[in-house]
This record gives structure tokens, sequence and C-alpha cells, in this order.
């Protein structure tokens, strides 16, 4: 058994080494989850917006995904992620697409910058902002080249926005009797 010691014979050193490392492996762990729940709620609420349903922005992988082929690229660029190196031109194209989720939404190109520096901000002013969904095309989306592109229907399939409620119009002023 291997075990440290200080000068007066005592394992006092291992034991506050190890409970200093357990600290700090649990903060860690905390951060870590508190990242991943505020990001992924900021997603599902994106994607209520969008027309997805909510669940979508939860599966860590799936939610990446989703967030390609709503801004209109293949979302197996989200699964190319994990490869070194190749995975730069993943960020570029989850740069594009957060760009043309953008523009859906009503917002300047401008807001790529804030994607680019600090993605949390961006989802949570998204997620919480007035802006709706625009599902039909906009002037300035760039579309993912054909190579780029998914190959099956299923892949293809670009959401719709759920309509949104508008009460009856008034007829005005209702003069009964006269």
């Amino acid at each position: 058994m291997i075990s440290t010691y200080d000068s007066d014979g005592t394992a006092a050193g291992a034991a506050a080494g190890l409970i200093i490392t357990l600290i700090f492996t649990a903060f860690y762990v905390v951060l870590v989850v508190g990242i991943y729940v505020v990001s992924s709620w900021f997603l599902s609420k994106i994607f209520v917006k969008a027309g997805e349903p909510a669940w979508k922005g939860w599966v860590p992988v799936y939610n990446s995904w989703t967030f390609l082929e709503l801004g209109g690229q293949a979302g197996w660029w989200a699964l190319v992620a994990f490869v070194p190196v190749v995975n730069i031109a993943s960020s570029v194209f989850i740069c594009i697409a957060a760009y043309n989720i953008g523009l859906r939404f009503g917002k300047t190109g401008v807001w790529l910058i804030l994607y680019i520096l600090v993605p949390y901000v961006w989802w949570g002013i998204f997620a919480f902002n007035a802006s709706v969904w625009n599902p039909q095309p906009i002037a300035g989306i760039f579309i993912a080249p054909d190579w780029a592109r998914p190959t099956s229907a299923v892949l293809r399939y670009v959401p719709q926005a759920r309509p949104v409620y508008a009460p009856p119009p008034s007829s005005g002023p209702q003069n009964p009797g006269y």
C-alpha cells in the first residue's frame, strides 16, 4: 500500500489532499450539470418558438442536430463535432445555423458575434425575448451546399411554426334594439 505521510509520521496530509480533491470534484460536477440544465432549458424554449417539441432541447447530441436543421444545415454536422480537426468545419456550420435562426427570428447578422462569443447568452435572449419564428424563406439565409445537405426526406424536414392564437376581431359596438 502506498501512502503519504507528513514529517511527523501521520497521514493527515494525504487525507487533507483527498478532501480538497473531493470538494473540487463535487463543485465541478455541480457546475457542469448546471450549465447543461440551463443550456438545455434555453434550447427547449427556442425549439418551442420554432415549432419543435421542447424535449429535443434536453437530448445532448440531438439538440445540436435539431439546432442545425432549424438553421438550414445538415444535422449530421452535430456528429462530426466529435471528430478532431474536422470539428472546426462543424463549428462553422453551427455558426451559420445560428445566423439563419437569428434571421428567422427577425434579428440582424450582428447577433452572430454574440453567439460566437457567448452562445449561452444568445440562447437565453432568443429563448425569452418577444421575437417570433418566421418559417418562410428570408433573404440572406445561407443554405448549405448540396454536398452538405441531408439526403433523406426525413432529414430534409423543415418544421413549420405553430399558429399563434389571435383573438377574433370585434365587429365594433353593438347596437341592440335600434
